[in-house]
């Protein structure tokens, strides 16, 4: 080949043969093909790409093998047909998708594989199993769900997964276990709820849950526990908490609904007195450990009750029906009234009641019977001992009856002329606690108003309480006019004596 350069630039200094062309000074710049003609050197073949780019731009400067064709600068306007026809290059393979489309449409420049359709022109009418027909590209799977429908209306256009099957077009009338059998769709589980209803009877068109058992299709009337029985999820069966009606003697529940009166349509209201007399054996389901069945409050009444409300409640309907037995059976001891008789827990004494501060006075102390406030009532002084008559014996306690604290009557000595008036209590004459009727005028250490002190209770037509003297305030008089008692010369004055006046002096 033409060179200037000196022969042993390319052949050894011993021979000829085994000339070696020293390619490490050529560049892209190089034209290879001024040597590499046919003539002077081997040129490219009959088959090979048809190209006027110089060798090295596929080859490198050191060997023919391993030519990789610069594809970075191919487009998907790029013809690759010209040259992947299957005689220059590969072509497309007979399973080929069927497509005139260039290969840059779904192909890179770079490599064949990972090739990938763009289906975003794709739509719902694009006949899909013209290439997903299992032979050109992946067709359904023999345990497809049966249809002639094309898969854009399940499937996307994009992807086989995530398909959902459009059930808006389902109705009543569509027998969903054709597809819903365990193998072509998922079908009910073991333990769903005996039925051989279509699942739309419960279920809606697009999901299973929630689901609505329908009772109006079937007589379900005393079978409810035939579902009913917790061995079914998604029939709810009685509650850990259901009240243990099986312990009560007598008692035989045969199914939910003789308790349970919501129309199938809801567990309450429950009313289970509704069906069963219950005389005896309340705390065997209001003990607060069942939630239906109320329990009894949490006071000094009922915590010392352990069972046995039937003793003082009347009614298997209403707690509030009750008439409590104060028998000794039931720990109702002296003095232990206002345990439970405190305004809070029972019935306390009314506002009305007369006062009592003694810290020892009890409800029974006065109060007789347990069965009433307002009868058989003593009242028991000694209680009281510490308090003025007046405390109580005031007029403010008298709407009781017999039962509240008299007052001292209409036609009482009038104590303003007495005792010095207010001064002095009641017990100061009144010397029995029982009755006003036991009394003795304690006339000493009072001069009551002055003049006229014992003329304004002795004098005649006076009629005040007690026995007393009356004469005309003339009478055996040594004057003529009225005067006092104390003051008339024969009847001494008060306080001369130092003992009670009782008699006339």
């Amino acid at each position: 080949m033409p060179t200037t350069a000196n022969c042993v630039s390319c052949h050894s200094t011993s021979r000829w043969t085994g000339a070696k062309v020293d390619h490490s000074t050529f560049t892209a710049a190089t034209i290879c093909s001024s040597c590499h003609n046919g003539t002077l050197a081997t040129g490219k073949p009959t088959t090979h790409v048809p190209t006027t780019a110089n060798c090295v731009t596929c080859h490198s400067t050191t060997a023919w093998t391993g030519a990789r064709v610069d594809h970075s600068t191919f487009t998907v306007a790029t013809n690759c047909s010209s040259c992947h026809n299957g005689t220059l290059a590969t072509g497309k393979p007979t399973t080929h998708v069927q497509t005139t489309a260039n290969c840059g449409t779904c192909h890179s420049t770079s490599r064949w594989t990972g090739a990938k359709v763009d289906h975003s022109t794709f739509n719902a009418a694009t006949i899909c199993t013209t290439c997903h027909n299992g032979t050109t590209a992946a067709g359904k799977p023999t345990t497809h769900v049966q249809t002639t429908a094309n898969c854009g209306t399940c499937h996307s256009t994009s992807r086989w997964t995530g398909a959902k099957v459009d059930h808006s077009t389902f109705t009543a009338a569509t027998v969903c276990s054709t597809c819903h059998n365990g193998t072509t769709a998922t079908g009910k589980p073991g333990n769903h709820v005996p039925t051989t209803a279509n699942c739309l009877s419960c279920h809606s068109t697009s999901v299973w849950n929630p689901s609505r058992f329908n009772h109006t299709q079937v007589t379900v009337t005393g079978q409810c526990s035939t579902c009913h029985s917790g061995a079914y999820p998604a029939a709810v069966g009685k509650p850990v908490t259901h009240i243990p009606y099986q312990l009560v003697t007598g008692v035989v529940v045969t199914n939910c609904d003789s308790c349970h009166k919501g129309g199938f349509t809801s567990w309450t209201p429950a009313r289970f007195h509704g069906s069963y007399s219950v005389s005896t054996q309340c705390h065997t389901c209001h003990m607060g450990s069942y939630s239906p069945g109320q329990r009894r409050p949490t006071n000094a009444t009922h915590n010392s009750i352990v069972n046995g409300c039937e003793s003082c409640h009347r009614s298997t309907a209403s707690w509030l029906t009750v008439v409590f037995t104060h028998s000794a059976a039931n720990a109702v001891g002296t003095g232990t009234c206002d345990t439970c008789h405190n305004g809070s827990t029972a019935k306390g004494k009314p506002a009305t009641h007369i006062p009592v501060t003694s810290p020892t006075a009890k409800c029974d102390s006065c109060h007789r019977s347990q069965s009433s406030f307002a009868s058989a009532v003593t009242m028991n002084h000694s209680v009281v001992t510490t308090m003025g008559c007046k405390t109580c014996h005031n007029g403010s306690y008298t709407t009781q009856g017999t039962t509240g604290a008299l007052a001292k009557p209409a036609n009482h000595i009038p104590e303003a002329q007495l005792l010095n008036g207010a001064a002095m209590d009641c017990n100061a004459c009144h010397v029995n606690t029982t009755s006003w009727s036991g009394m003795t005028m304690n006339h000493n250490n009072s001069m009551g108003g002055g003049a006229g002190w014992c003329k304004a209770c002795h004098a005649s037509g006076t009629s005040f309480l007690g026995s007393m003297e009356k004469k005309s305030l003339t009478h055996e008089s040594r004057n003529t006019t009225a005067t006092d008692c104390s003051a008339s010369g024969c009847h001494r004055p008060l306080g001369t004596k130092g003992t009670l006046f009782r008699n006339w002096d």
